[in-house]
């Protein structure tokens, strides 16, 4: 559409137009699912193990973009259009995985993500802690 090519151009629109007016109800689509599945005592207990990426959901969104840069632009190992589709989906898994562990690991010993620790201070205006307080035995 840049170079002003009328043909297809149309289509092109359309696409764009699809894609914008469907990413809100598929987010809500995935929203209404994880609550539904957390209603059942079987589920929830499955749904439980993803509690600490969710806790860290600003840390993991801002890791996920350090990632990718990493792996697919110049900057680090350069992979654009070397990595077909069909290895995405045990990228996600990987990252999707270490980051659920990484935040169990940290929430055990700190109260927040390190940007969400951040994000309440610039909010609340005072500093908060950051460890865990130590619990009796």
């Amino acid at each position: 559409m840049a170079r002003g090519t009328p043909a297809g151009s149309w289509l092109k629109v359309v696409e764009s137009s699809a894609y914008a007016l469907g990413v809100a109800p598929l987010a809500l689509a995935y929203a209404a699912t994880f609550a539904l599945l957390w209603q059942s005592a079987s589920w929830r207990a499955r749904t439980t193990r993803l509690a600490p990426a969710g806790r860290m959901a600003l840390t993991n969104y801002l890791s996920q973009t350090v990632v990718a840069l990493t792996l697919f632009y110049g900057i680090g190992l350069g992979l654009m259009g070397h990595v077909g589709p069909t290895w995405w989906p045990l990228l996600v898994v990987t990252v999707i995985t270490a980051q659920v562990a990484i935040g169990r690991w940290w929430l055990a010993r700190f109260a927040f993500g390190p940007m969400e620790w951040i994000w309440r201070q610039a909010t609340y205006g005072r500093r908060l802690p950051l460890r865990r307080a130590a619990v009796d035995s």
